[in-house]
């Protein structure tokens, strides 16, 4: 079967294997990660630039580059060591990503992943961060949301 989060509830990741950490945090000074406070990091509701990996099934149909609807949304961060094998499908690459609205901290999510999928066991795992269903501020991001319930019960071909 395919487990779905979609924003907040995308933070069950790491509860279920996924080599996940926040992206969102800093070290204190007794070397502790902490998450970043609201004076250093804060975006409410806003339209931002990502990027996505349109070769993973997960983002079939969309461009490699689109807006997303941000609202304190979960943002990830993904240990390459894990045995447990994970794909990057969106994230941010730019210090600004900010599109239309405000925020305050962006810079910190640059390198940070907004969407995950993974095998584990015999089922998938799909992590949308992002809110891809709120209203129709983010009509291209539906893609992700339809790929993902489809894509546990595919079935593998070749071409």
């Amino acid at each position: 079967g395919t487990v779905m989060a979609v924003g907040s509830a995308a933070s069950i990741g790491q509860a279920m294997g996924l080599p996940l950490k926040d992206h969102l945090v800093e070290k204190a000074p007794n070397g502790t990660e902490q998450r970043l406070t609201n004076d250093q990091f804060y975006i409410p509701g806003s339209v931002l630039t990502a990027r996505f990996d349109n070769t993973l099934p997960l983002a079939y149909g969309m461009s490699d580059k689109g807006y997303i609807f941000f609202d304190d949304s979960p943002v990830f961060n993904r240990d390459p060591n894990s045995p447990v094998k994970a794909s990057k499908v969106a994230w941010f690459d730019s210090k600004k990503p900010l599109y239309s609205g405000w925020a305050v901290g962006q810079e910190n999510l640059d390198g940070g992943e907004l969407a995950t999928e993974a095998s584990i066991g015999a089922g998938k795992l799909v992590l949308l961060g992002l809110e891809a269903t709120f209203r129709a501020t983010p009509h291209g991001t539906y893609k992700l949301f339809f790929n993902g319930l489809y894509y546990g019960s595919a079935t593998p071909t070749t071409l």
